[in-house]
């Protein structure tokens, strides 16, 4: 027997709470708060930080921050990616300090302090 037009299906919108659209209007006001989140700068090419992250990739890309590569970190779409990314920045521009940094990635990242990844990147930073 067909259901009644005006009882809703399980999994459908409204049975998940919001719907597509109300999810939609939420992520759309939600956007000015994340992107007041990241570093200033983080949205405009700078050919300085761009040149250290690829130095970064480079000698760093195959050392572990956790359970996750360097090179994993810098090419993931992920909300931890971005952090990640925004951190080496504010870090690059001397923003942060260097014991800032570490804690950061670190306690982000679930790894120790004198994790190869991060100590090779500290080594980038310095040459």
């Amino acid at each position: 027997m067909p259901r009644p037009s005006h009882q809703r299906r399980a999994g459908g919108p409204e049975a998940r709470g919001l719907s597509s659209r109300t999810r939609r209007l939420v992520a759309a006001a939600m956007l000015p708060f994340v992107l007041a989140g990241c570093a200033q700068d983080a949205w405009k090419p700078n050919p300085n930080f761009s040149a250290f992250l690829n130095k970064v990739d480079q000698n760093c890309g195959t050392s572990r921050i956790g359970e996750l590569t360097v090179s994993q970190l810098m090419g993931q779409s992920a909300q931890s990616s971005a952090y990640f990314l925004d951190l080496t920045s504010r870090f690059d521009l001397g923003r942060i300090s260097e014991e800032e940094y570490v804690l950061g990635v670190s306690s982000t990242f679930n790894t120790t302090r004198n994790s190869a990844g991060i100590r090779c990147i500290l080594d980038q930073k310095t040459q």
